[in-house]
């Protein structure tokens, strides 16, 4: 036997000895699709971004204009459509709302929401938010004569960008991008959590959604969730930590 007939084999009985044991994992999804929250922009992924592209990741960063739900999940289909393939969606707070209507493609293979909404068919996010409130106090909304709104900047500061540094909540605070009121009203028409694995990062000093509202939607959704001790911007407070339960995420999937 020469040595090219013996070490064919070989190496052809070691690669399937790797693929049928258990815990090794051969395939993984290298696509991700961030979804942002209410008020902010693609931008509050910034970190995170740079940590999967880092790493590998192939990641398309959604921008919804927030003008109405319907938009918002349009402009979601888009970008998964862009990512071209499997992919990880992942939304933080409102966002969560939108990936688990547009995440019913058949192309999302596993959700991430990071101190985010996971709402059942039915629920709107003011249901959910008037189910078990937040510190953020109901006055903190600037309504606008068009019925957008903004987070007051003081009460952004000390309740929406808690755990960020001074001049990181300061910035978030004077960014914001004004949104339409009538999305609170909107009832989910989809739960794309019920057919789709899920990660959940709950932030422990949320002030925005509630800590115990978020493991209850994580219980539900039998997510896999990992907490996080900071507050509603995780993603620029513990980028580290929420890139690593996406990729988490996007290994556990094919």
């Amino acid at each position: 036997m020469t040595l090219k007939q013996f070490v064919k084999p070989l190496f052809t009985a070691v690669a399937l000895a790797i693929l049928a044991t258990p815990g090794i994992a051969m395939a993984q999804v290298k696509k991700v699709v961030l979804v942002h929250g209410m008020n902010m922009d693609g931008g509050a992924w910034s970190s995170v971004y740079k940590r999967l592209v880092s790493d590998g990741y192939q990641v398309v960063v959604a921008q919804m204009p927030m003008t109405s739900i319907g938009d918002d999940i349009a402009a979601v289909r888009r970008a998964i459509t862009m990512a071209n393939g499997p992919v990880v969606l992942v939304g933080h707070s409102y966002g969560g709302m939108v990936i688990s209507q547009a995440g019913t493609s058949p192309d999302v293979k596993a959700l991430v929401y990071v101190a985010a909404f996971q709402p059942e068919i039915g629920e709107s996010l003011a249901k959910l938010n008037s189910s078990t409130p937040a510190k953020l106090p109901a006055d903190s909304l600037q309504v606008l004569k068009d019925g957008f709104y903004t987070v007051k900047p003081e009460a952004w500061i000390a309740d929406v960008a808690n755990g960020v540094s001074k001049d990181e909540a300061q910035y978030t605070a004077n960014f914001q991008t004004p949104v339409n009121s009538a999305i609170f009203g909107y009832t989910a028409e989809a739960a794309a959590w019920h057919d789709k694995p899920v990660w959940s990062a709950i932030a422990t000093e949320d002030r925005t959604i509630s800590p115990e509202l978020q493991r209850m939607m994580s219980k539900r959704s039998k997510a896999e969730t990992l907490e996080i001790q900071g507050g509603h911007l995780l993603q620029i407070s513990n980028s580290r930590e929420v890139t690593a339960l996406i990729e988490k995420a996007a290994n556990a999937v094919d």
